[in-house]
């Protein structure tokens, strides 16, 4: 295939709603490293919620759903700080957006605290909920 150098950091949408196990696993076999984009689902500007018009804001579904709120409430953290948390120990690598210095800072403080296995066993079955879906870009369409 021409590939001499295989890549070291493969950056894509990861969130509890949406799991690519395949590209996953395919990651893992290769030692590659897993940059998660849109750890918090992809927000208002996400290709989904314009082109529901807000309806499908992975954001705001995933920080109101009740497991997420659950999870976040027995250490006393947000819901923001417990998806990236959530991602954190999966192994992924983390690109949470925000140009708010508050939430900035919020979301910096997730090393100080970890989700039990069941907490992270709730939030990984997110994945089968009803608004489950990928939010940001749908890369089939590159050639």
């Amino acid at each position: 295939d021409g590939i001499e150098v295989m890549p070291m950091v493969n950056q894509f949408e990861v969130h509890p709603y949406f799991v690519p196990r395949e590209t996953l696993e395919f990651c893992a076999a290769n030692a590659i490293v897993v940059q998660a984009y849109s750890p918090l689902g992809g927000g208002p500007g996400s290709n989904a919620a314009r082109a529901t018009e807000g309806a499908a804001n992975g954001t705001r579904l995933l920080l109101g759903h009740a497991s997420v709120l659950a999870a976040a409430s027995s250490p006393g953290r947000s819901p923001a700080q417990v998806l990236l948390r959530w991602a954190l120990q999966r192994g992924f690598c983390l690109v949470p957006r925000s140009s708010n210095p508050v939430r900035i800072a919020e979301n910096a403080r997730i090393f100080d605290f970890e989700l039990a296995p069941a907490q992270m066993a709730e939030l990984d079955s997110l994945h089968r909920d009803s608004a489950a879906q990928k939010f940001c870009w749908d890369p089939s369409g590159v050639h």
